[in-house]
């Protein structure tokens, strides 16, 4: 996955990360700064997302259907950054996610499948597995029968999970 002289991203985003301010306050027409600012990170391997938040969170089945964060989001993978094939270590701690949030009664059993099903439990895979911390938008939930990546994180883990304008802060992004 790295090679050992490449460092390994500081903030591992989870799908939602590009699609909110994508269909919010970021469209690509209003400009391109922020999308810029991230590609820039990726490139520094600063960022980095595992391979399912492209495939099959962004990509659409009928790739004719691609909008502009696809085509941003393919140039990056093209590229070989943003976009993290799963080591044999990442995938053994998905297969331990899986397993631990499946053998969890607190969570409903339709929603356990919909969780394993998503790029989710790679999210928390690849940042224990290389450090770091998640940016996503989901928030804790310890009630929820829903399982979530910020709970399920520092369930298992104690990882850090924060949302995406607080890592922009944190990489001092100036819009």
């Amino acid at each position: 996955m790295f090679p050992d002289n490449q460092p390994k991203p500081k903030y591992w985003l989870d799908t939602n990360c590009f699609i909110l301010p994508y269909r919010g306050p970021y469209r690509f027409h209003w400009g391109t700064n922020l999308w810029d600012f991230l590609a820039e990170k990726a490139r520094g391997f600063i960022i980095g997302s595992p391979i399912t938040v492209l495939n099959p969170e962004l990509v659409p089945s009928d790739i004719s259907k691609a909008d502009e964060l696809t085509r941003w989001a393919l140039g990056l993978k093209k590229e070989g950054v943003l976009f993290i094939q799963p080591d044999e270590f990442v995938q053994r701690c998905q297969s331990e996610i899986v397993q631990s949030v499946s053998n969890n009664k607190a969570y409903k059993p339709s929603e356990v499948q919909r969780f394993c099903e998503k790029a989710d439990p790679w999210v928390i895979a690849c940042t224990k597995t290389h450090g770091g911390k998640i940016v996503t938008f989901e928030k804790p939930e310890p009630l929820t029968k829903k399982p979530k990546i910020p709970d399920v994180a520092k369930d298992l883990y104690n990882i850090v999970c924060i949302n995406l304008w607080d890592a922009l802060d944190e990489l001092e992004y100036h819009a």
